[in-house]
């Protein structure tokens, strides 16, 4: 199976679970939803994003293959109920409101959790910074926006942040070292 099936495959089990979740929120409403388009656009920290406006869902590729099946049953309800919550509410709640906690709770009998912990993907370009306290990771954008002269202050110890080194340029120059 060459890797656009298998993708297709995955987008296709995250729509019906989509639909899945739409379903349940129909049911214990008694009201038609919207239902959302789902992708696998989502990238960095966060398991999945719901664009409420769009009526879009992004979805991590790299966290979903971690565990398909924890993803399917925590993430794509924690994402379908905020689309529930704005179609209901509109933008005048919390993200992670009490309405949010409701139907996470009522609808799909989860607890209401606002992180995941599924492993993050590499960083493809990073950059070491220093405080009195510790050091940082920043990405290319922050990094970036500190070369030209915006200021980072630790929040622990209240100093400024300064540049130590390019992690790609060290990593790259140690694997080419053999």
């Amino acid at each position: 199976m060459n890797t656009n099936t298998s993708i297709d495959l995955e987008i296709l089990e995250l729509q019906h679970q989509v639909e899945l979740c739409f379903e349940l929120a129909e049911t214990f409403f008694n009201h038609k939803f919207q239902p959302s388009h789902c992708n696998f656009k989502q990238k960095g920290r966060a398991a999945g994003t719901a664009h409420l406006q769009k009526n879009e869902l992004r979805f991590n590729h790299f966290m979903y293959q971690q565990d398909p099946v924890e993803f399917l049953n925590t993430v794509v309800p924690h994402e379908v109920a905020h689309i529930i919550v704005y179609q209901i509410y509109g933008t005048s709640v919390r993200p992670h409101g009490k309405e949010w906690q409701a139907v996470m709770k009522k609808v799909y009998q989860l607890s209401p959790n606002r992180t995941h912990t599924f492993d993050l993907p590499p960083t493809k370009n990073s950059y070491l910074y220093a405080c009195t306290c510790r050091q940082h990771e920043f990405t290319k954008r922050r990094h970036s926006r500190a070369q030209k002269g915006v200021e980072y202050i630790c929040k622990q110890c209240h100093s400024c942040l300064t540049f130590i080194k390019d992690m790609h340029q060290t990593e790259s120059a140690t694997s080419n070292d053999m």
